[in-house]
């Protein structure tokens, strides 16, 4: 009987002892998912807190580009230190957050702002940001294709001039906006959802000259003041445009939302006589009559080229849009997480 105790009791010291093993490894095992979901939030606070020293360096710097200094916010949750240095025209922000309660964790991001329009911005038939097709043995382009893409451009064989891979061009110089929409606004040349429309029902029209005011030179086109038609959503032309005419910013709400995208698709027969400027894809697709382009194409985007359309760089066109003076606007060109080391 004695024996049949003793074994009891053991087995029951052996349970309690397997129990408080198991116990323990239970809590261990909580504290460390409870101290991992902790590292995660504060690691996930420290991004998002250099992100917005990031983001206040982009308006600081918006408002007065020559703002060169280190300045320290703190939040609720941490502080961020963003410090803006000048690198030619360039602007390098650099934020370094701390999370409170965790000192040892710390996020360094990088950012590299421009506000410069790149050299050749106005010598080129196509300028895109990305990748440039072209489709077909009938279009044709007369002047450079300048593309920010290292992709390999095919079918260049009806190409008259360069194709040039130029990393300057992605992505694609912001213009201002602001100071295009207020002499598009003087002219006349607004065109919203429901004038876009009247276009294609055809109970308003594009202009059809290039010059909104004679030249100053009668000998020298480049010195008139362009038609500036400045586009609030996506451009689509369709069927036979016949001939329309001036600069043609397509940008869409950019005002407002500087990320806005706005793509440019023509199909059909016609001419424009002019330069376009969209911050997303430009697409032409030519008809048999053929359509034109004489002046030049800038993409945010991709460009592509289908059937016979033909794009013709105009120099007296570019000049004239050069000769606006335009002001470039201030955007992202470069980003990176920076390593425990530093950038």
């Amino acid at each position: 009987m004695d024996n049949r105790r003793g074994s009891v009791l053991v087995m029951g010291y052996l349970c309690v002892a397997v129990a408080l093993i198991y116990g323990s490894v239970l809590m261990a095992r909580s504290v460390f998912e409870q101290s991992q979901a902790k590292g995660s939030r504060d690691a996930a606070s420290a991004f998002h807190l250099a992100e917005a020293g990031i983001d206040d360096g982009i308006d600081r710097l918006r408002a007065d580009y020559n703002w060169v200094s280190t300045t320290t916010s703190t939040l609720p949750n941490g502080s961020y230190q963003l410090t803006v240095t000048q690198d030619g025209s360039r602007r390098i922000l650099r934020s370094i957050s701390s999370v409170s309660g965790n000192s040892n964790l710390a996020i360094q991001l990088e950012a590299v702002l421009d506000r410069a329009i790149p050299p050749n911005f106005y010598d080129n038939a196509i300028y895109a940001a990305e990748e440039v097709v072209l489709k077909g043995n009938s279009y044709s382009v007369v002047g450079d294709v300048r593309t920010g893409s290292d992709e390999t451009v095919d079918n260049t064989g009806n190409v008259q001039g360069n194709v040039i891979y130029d990393q300057n061009a992605d992505p694609l110089a912001l213009l201002d906006f602001q100071q295009l929409y207020d002499v598009a606004q003087s002219q006349g040349n607004l065109y919203d959802h429901d004038r876009l429309h009247d276009i294609q029902q055809g109970q308003d029209a594009f202009p059809t000259e290039f010059c909104y005011s004679p030249p100053t030179d009668p000998n020298d086109p480049s010195t008139c003041a362009p038609n500036i038609n400045y586009i609030t959503e996506d451009l689509v032309l369709n069927g036979n445009i016949g001939t329309v005419a001036g600069f043609f910013v397509v940008v869409g709400n950019v005002l407002t939302d500087p990320t806005a995208t706005e793509d440019t698709t023509i199909n059909g027969v016609g001419t424009v006589e002019g330069a376009i400027y969209t911050t997303g894809d430009f697409v032409i697709n030519g008809g048999g009559g053929g359509l034109n382009v004489f002046g030049g194409v800038w993409a945010g985007d991709g460009a592509r080229l289908n059937g016979n359309a033909t794009v013709e760089y105009y120099a007296a066109y570019m000049q004239a849009i050069a000769n606006l003076d335009l002001n470039a606007d201030v955007q992202l060109v470069g980003w990176r997480e920076c390593p425990s080391t530093g950038c």
